[in-house]
């Protein structure tokens, strides 16, 4: 369930030292140089850590890791979250990279289970009744459901009964889980119990989208040579918050209204709605329970020396307006401006023109196959159901087996929804709600999607 909380009006004495040990779980769940911008949040999330004092064997890192040394990066090996940044690739844990980033190895890795680990380090949260677990999340996400690389899949649900088993192996003693992702507040609306010594954050509701930041054509923007954003609204909000502040004297409930304002504020027309989930009896922990002691010296306007703490950042909202991009459109961002920066007449130009007018091509495609789909369903009630989202309080779907089955029909039917389709899920678990069953929709997308049409 969602949370009520009031601003602190002021601070605790200090953080009491805590017996136990610090885990960390980073997850930059996409792959490909158009998505730069998750494995960025999370190496900056990592150098926050380390700066803190967390020690590798306690920190693990999921990221595709395809990047730094990707042909469209200007700066090879060099990986950056804001425009002035440093470098956050360098000395980042390579615990689960390519195809072993995935929803197995993450549930194994989140469980402490290694026998069920496929690849990687071997490292898993192995974690005690005195310890404390911060898990940061940054990725595409849709109603629902957050997304891993070769269309993997975290179901809200599942997350929530996972974590509800760790609960009761009493292998934590708080974790705090911070979620980068349109729709992320669906991973735990009317899902997450709030006596479970859980406390969520997450970057919107459960019914928006979150926004990509420091990116081209997007004031702030990125530096003149990237085609691509180097963060996101949410992350670089807590994480800039972070390296600025002495996180021995700022609360999660501090840091939750600076972030929540920052996505709010100074934005033109558009925002997204930071949100608090779980356990409102941890908001007046200090941050140093979870990141560890980054002390700063704030006097000094955080003008310090080159470590990622200490880089001048700014929390505060611009006093320029910032505009924004969907993070479902800024793949289209990007292959725009590789198409704009390839040589004309080349192929590298032939091979980018085609990629975009493909990527154009397959959104229309199911924009219309999503919407023939309701019309024959549901008629003149298609376009209320599709937009319909539940009172708050409540989850996305009530029979989670049935929204992971009409979402694979669809597919069987009529090839992979995508990042971009995906979008469209809330639809499928409103059908699940109102009583449309499998046969029903498989005879639907019988009739849009001829089988020499089927995607595999």
């Amino acid at each position: 369930m969602s949370l009520t909380v009031e601003a602190v009006g002021g601070v605790r004495p200090g953080p009491k030292v805590a017996s136990g040990k610090s885990w960390a779980l980073l997850v930059a769940g996409s792959d490909g140089y158009g998505n730069y911008r998750h494995q960025a949040d999370v190496c900056h999330a990592y150098q926050i850590l380390k700066k803190g004092g967390l020690k590798d064997k306690n920190i693990i890192v999921f990221m595709y890791d395809d990047i730094a040394f990707n042909e469209d990066n200007p700066r090879p090996g060099v990986i950056i979250n804001n425009p002035n940044g440093p470098n956050v690739y360098e000395g980042v844990p390579k615990d689960y990279t390519g195809d072993e980033v995935n929803p197995k190895n993450f549930f194994a890795v989140l469980s402490g289970n290694k026998s069920a680990i496929t690849g990687g380090s071997g490292k898993v949260l192995d974690s005690g009744p005195d310890d404390t677990v911060f898990i940061f999340y940054s990725d595409h996400g849709a109603p629902g459901f957050v997304s891993m690389p070769n269309e993997g899949i975290i179901y809200g649900k599942d997350l929530v009964d996972e974590l509800k088993k760790k609960h009761a192996a009493k292998s934590y003693k708080k974790m705090v889980i911070y979620m980068e992702a349109c729709e992320s507040g669906s991973m735990f609306e009317g899902l997450l119990p709030n006596d479970m010594n859980i406390y969520v954050t997450t970057a919107s509701n459960a019914a928006e989208d979150s926004y990509a930041f420091y990116c081209p054509d997007f004031y702030p923007y990125a530096p003149s040579e990237y085609i691509t954003c180097l963060g996101d609204l949410y992350s670089i909000s807590w994480l800039e918050d972070s390296g600025k502040n002495d996180m021995t004297k700022e609360t999660l409930e501090q840091q939750y209204q600076t972030v929540r304002r920052r996505t709010l504020v100074g934005n033109k027309h558009i925002n997204s709605h930071v949100m608090q989930y779980g356990d409102g009896n941890m908001t007046n922990d200090f941050l140093v329970t979870y990141l560890g002691a980054n002390h700063v010296n704030v006097n000094d306007n955080y003008k310090l020396t080159n470590n990622i703490a200490n880089v001048a950042y700014s929390s505060e909202p611009l006093g320029t307006p910032t505009s924004l991009i969907s993070q479902r459109d800024a793949y289209l961002l990007y292959l725009r401006h590789k198409l704009v920066k390839a040589p004309y007449g080349t192929e590298e130009k032939s091979k980018a023109q085609n990629k975009l007018n493909a990527e154009i091509v397959h959104r229309k495609h199911v924009d219309n196959n999503v919407h023939l789909i309701g019309d024959l369903l549901l008629g003149k009630k298609s376009a209320t159901m599709m937009a319909y989202v539940r009172p708050t309080g409540q989850p996305l779907v009530d029979d989670w087996d049935c929204f992971k089955t009409l979402i694979n029909t669809y597919e069987s039917h009529c090839g992979t929804l995508s990042t971009y389709g995906r979008k469209y899920s809330r639809f499928f678990a409103n059908m699940c709600n109102i009583g449309i069953s499998k046969k029903q929709l498989v005879e639907a997308s019988s009739q849009v999607c001829p089988k020499s049409n089927h995607a595999s």
